[in-house]
């Protein structure tokens, strides 16, 4: 089974590196790598021009959705997955998905465990997300982790290309649409992938929180037809989330 790794890019040779090398890294080697880059102004392209395995794409683009959905046009492995440019795989990441999916037939998607880094890629927590629920998924309590989740090409095939008019809810979007299509989630109980946690990021600045909580709120209404028990829910996790976060935060400075 060939997998193929999607990785948009824009101005990030300060990791793009480290997210390449762990892809060529892999103890399983039918793979293929693909980077969309959107006329980075570093030095982005030229450390992606030193590794001839790479296929690479690079031209202007209209956000991070389109990068990805240009990614997926190309690729040809029976496997997907999407890999940002700061994010990182454990190195027998792609032997543990080929050989779960080999083993479980009727299962569509998986994901599973995962660590959170810093800038230096210095260890702050294991995460254990939980497993599968459909309708706590639907309701905002819990979301694949993106470093970790491949599904079947099949999955892509019936539910197509991501949304490009979102800017930081197109992974709940899309599984969101493969929920609708009967497709089957599953965890993998192993360490996966590596999320770094820097102010650079879209999705943990703080200044986009607000923006993130509408999108997500807006794609899960839409999918899932909420009423206004559905909203209340989904506010009530959120709220949840938030407290957990900061609790965190606040645990993690004291070691």
């Amino acid at each position: 089974m060939k997998i193929s790794v999607v990785t948009p890019v824009y101005n990030g040779e300060k990791y793009i590196r480290e997210t390449i090398e762990s892809i060529k890294g892999q103890s399983y080697n039918n793979y293929e790598h693909i980077i969309i880059d959107a006329l980075s102004t570093d030095n982005t392209i030229n450390i992606i021009k030193e590794y001839p395995h790479v296929l690479y794409l690079s031209e202007k683009d209209h956000g991070q959705s389109d990068a990805i959905n240009k990614g997926f046009r190309l690729a040809k492995g029976d496997i997907l997955a999407w890999q940002n440019a700061d994010d990182l795989y454990f190195p027998n990441t792609f032997d543990t998905i080929v050989e779960f999916f080999n083993n479980h037939s009727e299962v569509d998607i998986v994901y599973g465990y995962y660590q959170l880094i810093d800038q230096d890629r210095k260890w702050i927590c294991d995460v254990y997300p939980i497993k599968w629920s459909g309708w706590l998924f639907s309701h905002g309590r819990f979301c694949p982790p993106q470093p970790t989740i491949f599904w079947r090409r099949r999955v892509y095939e019936k539910v197509g290309l991501l949304n490009d008019s979102l800017n930081y809810c197109m992974d709940v979007d899309f599984y969101s649409r493969a929920v609708k299509n009967n497709f089957v989630f599953e965890r993998i109980p192993k360490m996966i992938g590596q999320f770094r946690i820097h102010v650079d990021s879209k999705t943990q600045n703080r200044d986009n929180e607000k923006k993130v909580f509408e999108e997500y709120k807006k794609v899960l209404a839409d999918n899932f037809n909420y009423n206004l028990f559905d909203i209340f829910l989904y506010k009530m996790f959120q709220a949840r989330a938030k407290v957990t976060k900061v609790v965190k935060q606040k645990w993690l400075k004291k070691i």
